[in-house]
């Protein structure tokens, strides 16, 4: 076998054809696997380069014609390399792309006489780089812009807004408790209803206004051209046509209903970060009024300054958590008919420069903003051990975020804590909101078994605030049921609560799951509380936090911070177990 042979079924291997082209006479010749590799088997289409020109799908790529003869190039002697992409039609009128790269030489004028070079059919890349090119772009679920993307647009469209003196508008459109029905349904109904949603938004806007999906449950709607009147019109029509939507699955029909902030352009927004933010303002005020509603967004001096708080407070924040400014304070949990303590709850406090302490309340919505709440878990699990090694043995408990559910840094630090300190554990009680176990049931339930294996204790805190049922929280395999403190104020004045506490403490009697009320603030609470059978009690009334652990030989009770300010962060006590 000859060595041209040779090399020829070499390049057949990796799926690379030889070829060569005079010009003068438009001789196309080829190696011999060039038919099967492209798919033509004319004689005719691979033997002149205008029989080949022919099968080039014009408009898709640059031809080889158009490299080497229009640009007008000369050859020094060399010869010109040249590489190129371009679209052949097979014989069955399939398109494949070609990547086509070689060397053209030229005569004693420098002027194109022949070429030699080699194709491959790269018809895979390209439809994975044209993915890849759509996916930064569009969303993969609805088809609709990203939220890069639709930022992207939006800072545009502000500027032109403002070069050419014209009105528009940015709304944010939020599908109501979509967490319930990927509960009641699962994601693929979910999803189902979030492309039907986004289908019907589209179908009620202009050709020239823009949709996008910013996030698993929101879509952005950026309106060109459009007065404050017509984007409350369009908001309202938008909240129609979804409202009288029903989406048809297995399980029956599912409807939804959505909610919409707004802001007007340019006058609302300088920019396209701002103008985003404004508009989730508006949205949680639509929120706050009523499900299935739209507020627009209104500058107040008033916000504008528990923004610049804000702002800030997380300074602090992050300079607290850098110094290790971030204390505990402790409050009792006690048993209802002995009113013996047998927990203190664990309380985060930030304490400033001047040692003036900040509630929970303020910096810990913040911290979840910033992606720093996962930090200030890690340091609450590392206090609360501190205080689990104290001789006097208290039980601690701590909660945790949402975001902690998924951690595993926050994981591996506990079971490194759990192995080293065993019996420090086993006086401890991991606390996982209501909130936080509907909309993260399956990672919930690992979460809840790793703790559990490990030898602490798993409680639910703030039962009743959302929709979880009985069965999910022996799903969970829990140990405790804190009751929401909403529940319990103003107790005695409320029939209906009183009746939902009766209904439930039953439940979780016959579940085997002790129950917490928290938020008791008066005598006659704590009776009515222990006579339907709830274990224990927490509240002002029957103890303040204070930042010096009770168990400690010197210790001075000193109030942590107001009641009104207070948010629970963990839990901690001494005395009978739970």
């Amino acid at each position: 076998m000859s060595s041209h042979a040779l090399s020829a079924e070499a390049l057949a291997q990796v799926g690379d054809a030889y070829y060569q082209w005079t010009l003068e006479d438009d001789c196309l010749t080829w190696a011999p696997h060039a038919a099967d590799l492209l798919g033509i088997a004319s004689d005719q289409a691979l033997s002149t380069g205008r029989g080949f020109a022919a099968r080039v799908v014009s408009r898709k790529g640059t031809t080889r014609f158009e490299e080497i003869v229009s640009r007008g190039m000369r050859d020094n002697g060399q010869g010109v390399a040249y590489q190129i992409e371009y679209v052949v039609r097979d014989d069955q009128g399939e398109e494949r792309w070609v990547e086509d790269r070689g060397r053209w030489f030229g005569d004693a004028e420098g002027r194109p006489l022949r070429a030699v070079g080699l194709v491959r059919v790269v018809t895979n890349r390209r439809q994975r780089d044209e993915e890849l090119t759509y996916l930064a772009s569009y969303d993969e679920l609805t088809g609709h812009l990203n939220r890069l993307r639709l930022k992207e647009v939006l800072s545009d469209t502000l500027g032109d807004l403002r070069r050419f003196g014209r009105q528009g508008a940015y709304l944010v459109v939020a599908i109501d408790n979509l967490s319930l029905i990927n509960e009641a349904y699962g994601f693929d109904v979910a999803d189902r209803l979030i492309v039907e949603v986004g289908r019907r938004l589209l179908g009620e806007l202009r050709s020239s206004d823009i949709i996008g999906r910013t996030s698993g449950n929101k879509f952005g709607i950026l309106l060109g051209n459009c007065s404050d009147m017509q984007m409350c019109a369009t908001a309202e029509r938008l909240l129609g046509v979804v409202r009288d939507m029903v989406v048809e699955v297995e399980a029956g029909p599912v409807a939804a209903t959505v909610s919409i902030g707004c802001v007007a352009l340019p006058s609302g927004a300088d920019t396209a970060q701002i103008a985003m933010l404004r508009a989730e303002e508006a949205l949680g005020d639509a929120k706050h009024t009523r499900r299935s509603s739209y507020a627009a967004y209104q500058h107040s001096s008033e916000r504008e300054r528990l923004r610049r708080g804000n702002i800030r407070l997380a300074d602090e924040l992050v300079a607290a958590l850098n110094q290790r400014r971030l204390d505990l304070a402790f409050q009792p949990l006690v048993h209802s008919g002995t009113r013996e303590t047998i927990l203190h709850e664990c309380l985060i406090r930030l304490r400033q420069r001047d040692d003036a302490i900040v509630s929970a309340a303020r910096f810990v919505p913040i911290a979840e903003k910033l992606g720093l709440v996962r930090l200030i878990d890690h340091r609450v699990l590392e206090l609360a051990f501190e205080e689990l090694l104290h001789g006097a043995q208290p039980q601690l408990a701590i909660n945790v975020s949402g975001y902690t559910i998924t951690d595993n840094v926050w994981l591996d630090m506990f079971k490194a804590l759990s192995k080293a300190h065993p019996s420090a554990t086993e006086r401890l009680v991991v606390e996982i909101t209501e909130t936080v176990a509907i909309e993260e049931i399956g990672e919930s339930q690992e979460f809840a078994r790793t703790v559990r294996d490990l030898g602490a204790r798993v409680a639910i805190d703030d039962f009743g605030a959302g929709y979880t049922s009985f069965r999910n929280l022996k799903s969970l395999e829990i140990d405790l049921v804190k009751i929401d403190g909403s529940f319990v104020e103003g107790l005695m004045g409320k029939p209906d609560n009183q009746m939902f506490l009766r209904t439930f403490v039953d439940l979780a009697r016959n579940f085997g799951l002790p129950t917490v009320a928290e938020c008791v603030n008066s005598q006659e609470e704590v009776a009515f509380l222990r006579d339907i059978g709830v274990e224990y009690l927490q509240g002002y009334f029957l103890g303040e936090p204070v930042l010096m652990p009770p168990w400690r030989a010197d210790a001075v009770g000193a109030r942590a911070d107001d009641p009104d300010v207070d948010i629970a962060v963990g839990a901690n006590g001494t005395g009978h177990s739970l």
